[in-house]
């Protein structure tokens, strides 16, 4: 009998935060304190019950946002993290949004899928300012606040 195939696992409806910020934190997010915040709805791709990518939205102060993006590294470049976020764009239409903001550590992963990139704080309701004091800021991680028209 052959084990769960790893080639492309379909997104579907998670509710194991706890598993998708071990991924998230294994996957270079700075560890946060306490469970991940004001997560509405996620969805996580699994290899057997292993998580192995993950996507949520968030809603924070009345603002959804694309938040909680990973994807463990033995399985990227596969579109995993595409299809995590077309679900998550998906969600965000039935809600009746009109864009989705998110906090991007890789900026060029989501110019790749229509988002646009915004310079400085000063735009959209997403800001970069808590990053500044985080040991990865501009080592490791290269934040932007990007946003895409739905």
């Amino acid at each position: 009998m052959k084990g769960p195939s790893t080639s492309n696992p379909e997104p579907r409806l998670t509710e194991d935060l706890e598993a998708m910020k071990t991924l998230g934190e294994r996957s270079g997010w700075e560890p946060e304190a306490g469970p991940l915040k004001g997560v509405v709805l996620a969805y996580g791709c699994f290899v057997g019950d292993r998580l192995v990518g993950c996507a949520a939205l968030q809603v924070l102060d009345g603002h959804y946002y694309l938040e909680y993006v990973a994807v463990d590294s033995a399985m990227r470049n596969r579109g995993l993290g595409a299809s995590l976020v077309a679900k998550i764009e998906e969600e965000a239409r039935a809600r009746g949004l009109t864009e989705l903001w998110a906090k991007a550590r890789l900026p060029g992963f989501y110019e790749k899928l229509g988002f646009r990139v915004h310079s400085g704080d000063a735009h959209g309701p997403k800001s970069v300012g808590d990053c500044k004091a985080c040991p990865q800021y501009h080592s490791t991680c290269y934040p932007a606040i990007v946003m895409k028209p739905l």
